[in-house]
């Protein structure tokens, strides 16, 4: 089959330009078909300076950079001409990708087969579009077939190759796996292409199986290997085990099992492993409780228990209802709750002998403490009366305080530190009007937000920097060393960059490797 000659003698679509200067189009087909495309480029580019969103003159200039070979600056000219021409305009800037796509892709196969592949592909697909609205055309008929035909012999060839690499006995287990998994890939494609192809068939169901078994050889192996401690040496008392071989021995398995569902080997394998990195798991939760007893700071409790409870979440993700999961899971809940409420009570006693201020932080601490361990122990009776004995007692500090706050010291008083102090008495406010409503209460916040606007709009006309908004600031009145109210939780857990799981379609590296997700 021949690919349409278009590819190699593309017409230009003659149309006048709306500005000068003019250009003369059957003038400039002779030069593109005698080998002075750039001749013809340059006087095309001229003309788009005067006119630069024609899809024509975009349309001819894909045209004249194709045939001297710049096929990326080509492939610009074409979308621009397709996003701004006619009907007919975008379908043969369309059809003229199909050829980019395609010439790009063959001037890639050398270096980069991966990079051909995607481009054949693009290449069809843009022949779809064309033919969705013109299906009897006979140059995109004509280039579809012959393109889907060199893709399809391109992955029959590769995915072969592949499949006889793979069973090189020299070959490492991971390069097994690479083979294997490339052959897989590149017969699925093929399959994908043409449903009705009996080498993409049967090469799709052979090297599945073949990949799905040294998935699960693997998997077997890494997931009984005895766990081996890892330290820290920033932290050497947390205890911990390395389990990375174990997860990736059960990832392994999982693909295994997608691969080939039917085998009950695999499945039975699967759920060992499974439940063996719920046991591995667990232990690790069970040191961090061990770990917690030793500790005698508060925040650094709650940061090991919370780290504890998450490995034991995690194991009940592997295994639902895991019941040495549950149990630790829940026996951490309830130590959380337990470090939560005291740490509430020191907070409560704390705020009756601090100043209004320091009353209302120390007040704040203590609900979010009691509020979280209603939350991990909602059946123990004596948190709800605490919650809202300290609601109540809250409330009428922050109202103290926010009244205070809008009244004007007898001294003098500068620009900024007014604004401080109204921003200040807006905080507590809004937290009040969070904590319990009142009519009252949105008077008095509506009235501190006009003036807190006014002098705001006069520091602004003054030049002068009204304090950093939207972040928390000193209470006036507070002397060196003294504590700022801040809203929120306390940080009781230790900040931890993220760590992204395994990223793509499967479950195991092995899988995942090279790609770029």
């Amino acid at each position: 089959m021949r690919f349409a000659t278009v590819f190699f003698a593309v017409p230009l679509a003659a149309a006048p330009l709306i500005h000068p200067p003019a250009i003369d189009v059957t003038r400039l087909q002779p030069l593109i078909n005698g080998g002075q495309a750039t001749n013809a480029l340059g006087q095309i580019d001229a003309a788009l300076e005067h006119d630069p969103d024609n899809a024509r003159l975009l349309y001819d200039r894909g045209i004249a950079a194709y045939a001297a070979g710049q096929l990326d600056d080509a492939l610009v000219s074409f979308d621009r001409a397709e996003t701004g021409g006619n009907r007919r305009i975008a379908r043969l800037a369309r059809f003229q990708k199909g050829n980019t796509e395609y010439r790009i892709g063959e001037a890639a196969r050398n270096n980069n087969l991966d990079d051909t592949i995607a481009r054949w592909k693009q290449s069809l697909d843009n022949y779809r579009e064309v033919l969705k609205d013109a299906p009897d055309d006979a140059s995109t008929k004509t280039n579809y077939r012959f393109v889907r035909q060199r893709l399809l012999d391109l992955l029959l060839k590769d995915a072969q190759k592949h499949a006889e690499a793979a069973q090189d006995p020299r070959n490492s287990t991971n390069k097994k796996l690479e083979n294997l998994r490339n052959a897989f890939e590149k017969y699925t494609e093929a399959t994908q292409i043409d449903p009705e192809n009996q080498e993409a068939k049967s090469g799709e169901q052979q090297s599945r199986e073949q990949l799905a078994q040294a998935l699960a050889k693997e998997g077997r192996r890494l997931a009984s290997q005895p766990l081996q401690p890892r330290f820290n040496p920033r932290e050497p008392a947390l205890p911990d085990y390395d389990t990375k071989p174990l997860e990736e021995g059960v990832g392994m398995l999982e693909d295994a099992n997608h691969l080939a569902p039917e085998h009950p080997e695999i499945k039975k394998d699967l759920t060992q492993a499974k439940e063996r990195l719920a046991d591995a798991d667990v232990q690790r939760a069970n040191r961090y409780m061990e770990l917690e007893e030793r500790t005698p700071w508060t925040r650094e409790k709650l940061a090991v228990l919370r780290m504890g409870r998450e490995l034991a979440e995690k194991a009940l993700d592997q295994v639902p209802e895991y019941k040495p999961a549950e149990q630790t899971r829940d026996e951490i809940n309830r130590r959380l709750a337990q470090i939560h409420e005291e740490e509430g009570d020191v907070q409560s006693q704390q705020a009756q002998q601090q100043n209004i201020e320091q009353e209302s932080m120390s007040l704040s601490q203590a609900l979010d403490h009691f509020q979280q361990a209603n939350e991990l122990q909602p059946g123990q009776s004596q948190l709800p009366p605490k919650i809202q004995k300290t609601e109540d007692l809250l409330a009428k500090a922050l109202d103290k305080l926010a009244d205070k706050l809008m009244q004007s010291p007898s001294g003098p008083e500068s620009m900024e530190q007014q604004i401080a102090r109204l921003e200040g008495a807006d905080q507590a406010l809004n937290e009040l009007q969070g904590l319990k409503p009142s009519k009252e209460t949105q008077q008095k916040s509506d009235q501190v937000s006009q003036q807190l606007e006014g002098l705001r709009q006069k520091a602004a006309e003054k030049g002068q920097q009204p304090g950093q908004q939207g972040k928390p600031q000193p209470i006036p009145g507070q002397g060196p060393g003294q504590q700022v109210m801040m809203q929120g939780p306390p940080m009781d857990s230790r900040p931890r960059l993220n760590t992204p799981g395994v990223k793509g379609e499967w479950n195991s590296k092995a899988m995942n490797a090279g790609r770029d997700y």
